[in-house]
């Protein structure tokens, strides 16, 4: 057991300077809890808690109150000789532990990550072929923009927001201004009915995209869609819904689009295990939630052991400005 160890939280504030609208809501700052793990030998590992207002069901608020009861279990499962794949075994089996929110889990296990690291490459504690990833996927929605953006090598194009005609064009005027070499993702969140989807697909024959992420309002009709239209598709808030399991490997699923706030950095690297084992092989991409420095920095870390290495969903800090944080809080374990 680490006695020794700290746990220090601080609450942060990002301001917007782009819109961001999730779940209905209109966003105009960001905020999260930013942890640090420090022990008296010098080690020190960062992480970041933010949970995303209309897509994590835990709020902010009450996050810090479960500190506590974290700092024991880690103090419990940092052994002196234990390595980061051992730690998050033991982690996963406790049930408290899994219990904790996910966006919870993500900030205190990125932090034992970096402790456990200390001037180490994280990347290398994680157990897997460590590569470098294509630069991250670019933005496109078409709010307030006239062009997508010229350097992107890799484009997602958000869909389902506007008639379908109007989609249509969007879509074409897009593939029009970039280069061929362009990689093209479309992202539907699941705004269309089946009909809707294949009547898309077939006004924009001929343009060839890498996959559309979550198309069909009614997702178990996916393999249909993706048979009948010969669209690949990605599975991203289908990966949550346990009725859905049987999408994880149906025929046409080229990607799983993963989002560690959602899994904690066990569960994202259970899922990397799970997309190499399934007869699809899917890409993995990870993808942010709009998180801070810190977390963002350990999504860059997972993207590079991602399966396949596709440009990972991380083109979010263009909304960000400067932040402003509080003083830390200490959670010494004398409570």
């Amino acid at each position: 057991m680490n006695g020794d160890l700290t746990l220090d939280w601080r609450r942060c504030c990002w301001p917007l300077v782009l819109p961001l609208t999730v779940g209905g809501r209109r966003l105009e700052e960001r905020q999260g809890f930013e942890l640090r793990l420090s022990s008296t030998d010098g080690r020190v590992g960062h992480g970041e808690a933010s949970p995303l207002p209309g897509l994590h069901r835990e709020s902010l608020d009450e996050l810090h109150g479960l500190l506590p009861g974290a700092l024991i279990l880690l103090r419990e499962a940092l052994a002196p000789d234990i390595d980061y794949s051992g730690l998050l075994s033991l982690l996963g089996s406790a049930e408290e532990w899994m219990a904790l929110p996910a966006s919870l889990r993500f900030g205190l296990e990125g932090a034992a990550l970096g402790w456990l690291a200390h001037s180490a490459d994280p990347a290398d504690l994680l157990g897997l072929p460590v590569g470098t990833p294509p630069p991250s996927s670019s933005l496109f929605d078409g709010t307030g923009e006239t062009e997508a953006p010229e350097a992107a090598t890799c484009l997602k194009v958000k869909v389902g927001r506007q008639r379908l005609e109007e989609d249509v064009s969007m879509v074409q005027r897009v593939w029009r201004s970039v280069a061929s070499s362009v990689e093209i993702r479309l992202d539907a969140n699941r705004a269309f009915s089946l009909d809707e989807a294949l009547a898309f697909a077939e006004a924009c024959n001929g343009l060839s995209p890498a996959w559309i992420e979550e198309p069909l309002s009614h997702p178990a009709a996916m393999p249909e869609f993706a048979t009948r239209s010969g669209m690949a598709v990605a599975l991203d808030e289908s990966l949550h819904e346990p009725e859905h399991a049987c999408l994880l490997d149906a025929p046409g699923v080229a990607a799983w689009v993963l989002k560690p706030s959602l899994l904690g950095v066990g569960g994202t690297l259970a899922a990397f295990r799970k997309a190499e084992q399934v007869s699809g092989r899917p890409s993995c991409v990870i993808s942010s939630s709009f998180e801070g420095p810190c977390g963002h920095g350990l999504l860059e870390t997972l993207a590079r052991c991602a399966p396949g290495l596709p440009s990972p969903g991380l083109g979010t800090q263009r909304w960000f400005g400067d932040g402003e944080a509080t003083p830390w809080t200490v959670i010494n374990g004398r409570f």
